[in-house]
């Protein structure tokens, strides 16, 4: 699909199909999280399998953690020394820290930029 049709509709047949998987049962699922699910797959500008293999891929532990096998994963990781780099929103939120995406990827900036405004004479 992605190679023919590229990776937008790729993604929207990832979101239909993980939709009607779980309507087979009787699940209803918010379109958001499969949204999330399908951006997650598609990221990287191709396809990436939702399993060990594709998560094998990403350089954070913790988000490894989050997925299977967590004593493993920390086990691993602290017999070869790892660290994480906190940029996953699995490592973030089991960290307590504000994930750096959505309204957490900014900051607003208008106090100091008015402030600055009244030291140098300004309105």
């Amino acid at each position: 699909m992605a190679r023919t049709y590229g990776i937008e509709a790729a993604n929207r047949v990832i979101i239909r199909e993980v939709k009607n998987v779980f309507a087979v049962y009787g699940i209803e699922v918010d379109p958001r999280h499969l949204s999330l699910v399908a951006d997650y797959m598609t990221h990287n500008g191709s396809y990436v399998a939702m399993n060990r293999n594709g998560i094998r891929l990403n350089p954070s532990f913790i988000q490894k953690m989050t997925f299977e096998m967590p004593l493993e994963k920390i086990r691993q990781a602290s017999i070869q020394g790892r660290d994480d780099s906190m940029r996953s929103p699995s490592a973030r939120v089991m960290m307590g820290q504000e994930c750096k995406q959505g309204t957490g990827l900014f900051q607003l900036r208008h106090a100091e930029v008015k402030k600055k405004k009244k030291q140098v004479g300004g309105k």
